[in-house]
């Protein structure tokens, strides 16, 4: 089918007034949009589409998934497509949840004229906030919520913050969960073991496995734990989807074939109600079937029909919702650069960790070895602390190294033992600190 946007839908942002700073007017693939860049990060920004984050671009590497038989339509005053069918554009969007098509309490969705491809208006920038855009719904009809959307870009990290609202325009009180559903670049499908999303599982939490599967094949083989507590996801073009209960609440995309990391995280609320029992969920698109809306749907093995992409899905806690009351949820993507080849093992404020710092005494040396992404530029520094927790200088002075999200860092380093002064030394700390001295703390340790 060949997609043609009408003229009366297209939407004009050029009498928009837009902040001095990062916010500009541009085109992207076709569409007018709003970008917004920081010195690692590139956004293309939609509003006439959802609202959505079409595209996050580090360095060059674009992480969204853009469906490329829609690029650059825009849907008629229906905003669906042919026979009210979702015009699934890729980026990222927030829905409501839960998600189901047997109750008023759930959102029916996609397709969605409101969340996922509505109008959202554009609200007057704020004078202290440069980098910030703030975007607002129409009023949806089915749920009676209208979100609002303050996109964030930091000044000087590779971090986006996204500022969720819903209010509940309706006289009617419901639950409901703020869902930020972002889609992921995989073009290389056949490319076993290049698409990683690992996430940490709480095991007592869903079904005691750490996870549970909610769509496609139970024992699908693209989902199963590493040996440090995490879910990985090793996309093979398989449709499935699995979700966690999980009090760390970080989820992270790694191509590991160019070592870009895409984190997603928010922070978890304990002895809360969240949607299915989850607050992480992860969808891979693919061949297979599933079953939704009371039918069994096939998803041909054809990229050209199935499009490849994996999404990391955050959902707030459910909450139920008084006529005129709002749900707030802020939630963080920062993106950055590790080792070809690696796969995450955790996820701090400061970075990615791949190879956890490990010291080890080699005759008259201390040998030190791990691999790290960064969120920010500055520097990192090796710490020597002693049994009393003092910081041990090198006689020679502070071993240390700049980074930044561009580059992976990767550490492989000796310190002769007579650099050290007649110390015992229990711990070695790799210590990071932006290059403004505000953001600052440990990537990793290891004791010795």
């Amino acid at each position: 089918m060949i997609l043609e946007a009408s003229e009366s839908a297209r939407i004009s942002l050029s009498r928009i007034t837009m902040n001095e700073g990062q916010v500009y007017r541009t085109l992207y693939k076709g569409w007018t949009a709003l970008g917004m860049r920081n010195q690692w990060l590139t956004l293309q920004i939609l509003p006439q589409l959802g609202g959505r984050i079409l595209q996050m671009t580090l360095d060059g590497y674009d992480f969204f998934f853009v469906n490329p038989a829609l690029e650059g339509f825009e849907p008629d005053e229906s905003r669906l497509g042919e026979n009210g069918s979702w015009l699934n554009f890729g980026g990222e969007k927030i829905w409501p949840a839960p998600q189901g098509w047997d109750s008023p309490d759930s959102w029916p969705g996609p397709p969605d004229p409101v969340f996922d491809s509505g109008v959202f208006e554009v609200l007057p920038p704020e004078e202290k906030s440069p980098n910030r855009l703030t975007l607002r719904s129409a009023v949806d009809p089915y749920t009676g919520l209208q979100l609002t959307k303050a996109i964030m870009l930091s000044e000087n990290r590779s971090e986006v913050v996204v500022e969720a609202t819903f209010a509940n325009r309706s006289t009617t009180p419901r639950p409901w969960s703020i869902w930020p559903v972002l889609q992921l670049n995989t073009p290389d499908w056949q490319a076993a073991g290049r698409y990683q999303v690992t996430s940490p599982m709480t095991p007592d939490r869903a079904e005691n496995s750490g996870f549970r599967v909610l769509h496609g094949l139970v024992n699908n083989p693209q989902f199963g734990p590493d040996a440090h507590g995490n879910l990985v996801v090793n996309y093979q073009y398989l449709v499935g989807k699995v979700g966690l209960d999980s009090p760390a609440n970080w989820v992270a995309f790694c191509d590991r074939q160019t070592g870009r990391v895409l984190v997603a995280s928010a922070t978890y609320q304990p002895g809360m109600p969240y949607p299915e029992g989850t607050s992480v969920q992860i969808w891979t698109q693919g061949r297979g079937q599933i079953y939704a809306n009371h039918q069994v749907t096939d998803l041909p093995n054809d990229p050209q029909l199935t499009p490849p992409y994996l999404e990391m899905e955050l959902l707030s806690p459910l909450k139920t919702m008084l006529p005129g009351a709002q749900l707030r949820f802020v939630y963080r993507m920062r993106a950055c650069t590790v080792p070809a080849g690696a796969e995450v093992k955790t996820v701090n404020e400061f970075g990615v960790v791949t190879e956890f710092l490990k010291a080890v005494l080699l005759g008259e040396t201390i040998q030190v070895t791990g691999q790290f992404g960064v969120f920010a530029q500055g520097e990192v520094s090796l710490q020597f602390m002693n049994e009393q927790g003092q910081r041990v200088h090198p006689l020679s002075g502070m071993a240390s190294w700049l980074v930044d999200p561009r580059t992976a860092f990767c550490l492989d380093f000796q310190l002769p033992i007579n650099e050290l002064p007649a110390h015992s030394i229990a711990q070695v700390v790799l210590h990071f600190t932006e290059a403004d001295n505000i953001f600052s703390g440990d990537l990793s340790h290891s004791d010795l």
